[in-house]
C-alpha cells in the first residue's frame, strides 16, 4: 500500500571497478526528490568484488546500500538480478525506484516492474514532486513523484501514477549533475544473499568480448560544436560540399579548446547522420548524435550550425548552459530557445566567430 512505501531507490551501474557517469546522475535526481519528500537515498548494487564501490555511493548522495555481492553475478544475468532485487523490495518497499535509461536499466527495469506488479516510466529527462488531484476519484494526492518525458512531436508528457507503488522511472543519461563527491558523509551498508534458485542461473555467460569504445565523448565535452543538414547549402541556397562544413565546425572547436582550453567535440543532428554522405563517411557516426535517440548533453556551450532544431534534438541538448545557433532560416526553431541566436550563412558567420575568438 501507499502508505507502507518510503525512500528513493537507486540501481546502481558500475564498469571495471568504478561507478559509471549515469549512475552519479541518477544518484544526484534521487537526492533531489528524496530531499523534497523528506525520505532517504537508498542505493542498490548488484555484482561481484563490490568492496571498494560502497562508501563511494555514500560519498555521492546514498544514506543506505544494499549490496548483493557473488561471483556468480559478476555478470549481468536478468533472471538472477531481477530476483535479488525482489528479495530486497519486499524486505524494504521503497516509495520509487530510479534506473539508467540504458543497455541493463531498460532490460532490468521493466521485468523488476512486472514482478512488483506496478508501473514504468522510461527514459525520463526531469523528475517533480507535486500535489496531484485525481478527478476520477476526486482524491488529492501529496508530494507525488511527477515523471517528465518527451512525448510524440513536440509535447513533453507528465506520468502520474497516485496509486502504484514503487514508482518505478528509467531516466535518460546526461539531464542530470553528479553530486560533488562529500568523504565524510556517513551511511549504512546491508549485505543481501544472491537466493537458491538454479533456475535463475540456468544462462551462462561463456566469454566477454569488450566492444571498443568509442573516441566520441560527448557527454565528457564542455563545448559541442553541433553540425546539421544546413551544411548542405549556402545561404543562397547554393550546394555546398559537407565536408567543407565538417572542416569550418571542427575549426571552431579546436580554436574554442586552444584559445579558451575547453575540451570540445563535434556533434550532429539524426538527419545528418542518417543522410549517409559519402563525404562525410568516418567523420560523422551515430556516435555523433545529439536528441531524444543519441546522447543528451549539457556542455557549458553548445554551439548549433544549421540545425533547425526538431523537438527530438531539442530534448537531447536543452540543459545546455548557452546556446549558439547559426542558421540562414529565421523561423528555425533552434534560434527561438538560442542565447545568441544568428541568422545569416554559416559558411559566412563561423569564420568571423573564428576571427573573433582568435583576437580575443
Amino acid at each position: 500500500m501507499v502508505q507502507e512505501s518510503k525512500d528513493v531507490w537507486v540501481y546502481a551501474e558500475h564498469e571495471n571497478g568504478e561507478l559509471t557517469r549515469p549512475t552519479l546522475e541518477v544518484l544526484s535526481a534521487a537526492r533531489k526528490v528524496a530531499d523534497k519528500l523528506g525520505q532517504n537515498v537508498v542505493a542498490v548494487i548488484i555484482g561481484s568484488k563490490l568492496d571498494q564501490l560502497l562508501e563511494s555511493l555514500i560519498h555521492y548522495g546514498a544514506d543506505k546500500v544494499l549490496c548483493c555481492d557473488d561471483p556468480k553475478l559478476s555478470h549481468y544475468l536478468s533472471l538472477p538480478y531481477t530476483s535479488v532485487l525482489m528479495r530486497m523490495v519486499d524486505a524494504g518497499r521503497p516509495n520509487s525506484f530510479l534506473f539508467i535509461a540504458g543497455e541493463i536499466g531498460r532490460d532490468l527495469a521493466p521485468r523488476f516492474a512486472y514482478r512488483a506488479k506496478t508501473g514504468l516510466a522510461t527514459d525520463n529527462i526531469e523528475l517533480l514532486v507535486e500535489d496531484f488531484y485525481q478527478a476520477s476519484t476526486k482524491t488529492n494526492f501529496k508530494n507525488l513523484l511527477i515523471q517528465v518525458r518527451p512525448d510524440f512531436a513536440t509535447r513533453v508528457a507528465r506520468i502520474h501514477t497516485p496509486v502504484c507503488r514503487p514508482q518505478v522511472a528509467t531516466v535518460r543519461p546526461g539531464n542530470f549533475s553528479p553530486a560533488q563527491k562529500d568523504s565524510q558523509r556517513r551511511g549504512k551498508i546491508i549485505h543481501f544473499d544472491l537466493p537458491e534458485n538454479e533456475d535463475d542461473l540456468a544462462a551462462k555467460i561463456l566469454s566477454v568480448k569488450p566492444i571498443p569504445k568509442s573516441s566520441v565523448d560527448l557527454a565528457g565535452a564542455q563545448c559541442i560544436v553541433s553540425l546539421g543538414l544546413g551544411i548542405l547549402k549556402d545561404g543562397n541556397g547554393n550546394p555546398r560540399d559537407p565536408s567543407e562544413g565538417y572542416a569550418l565546425g571542427k575549426k571552431l572547436a579546436e580554436t574554442i579548446s586552444d584559445k579558451w582550453g575547453l575540451v570540445t567535440a563535434i556533434g550532429a543532428s539524426r538527419g545528418l547522420i542518417y543522410a549517409e554522405l559519402k563525404e562525410l563517411s568516418g567523420l560523422i557516426t551515430e556516435d555523433h548524435q545529439i536528441g531524444q535517440t543519441g546522447t543528451t548533453v549539457s556542455p557549458e556551450v553548445y554551439i548549433a550550425l544549421g540545425i533547425r532544431g526538431s523537438v527530438q534534438h531539442r530534448v537531447g541538448m536543452l540543459r545546455s548552459k548557452r546556446v549558439v545557433a547559426v542558421n540562414v532560416d529565421n523561423d528555425a526553431p533552434m534560434l527561438t530557445i538560442a542565447h545568441y541566436p544568428i541568422v545569416g550563412d554559416l559558411y559566412e558567420e563561423v569564420p568571423k566567430m573564428i576571427k573573433e575568438i582568435e583576437k580575443g
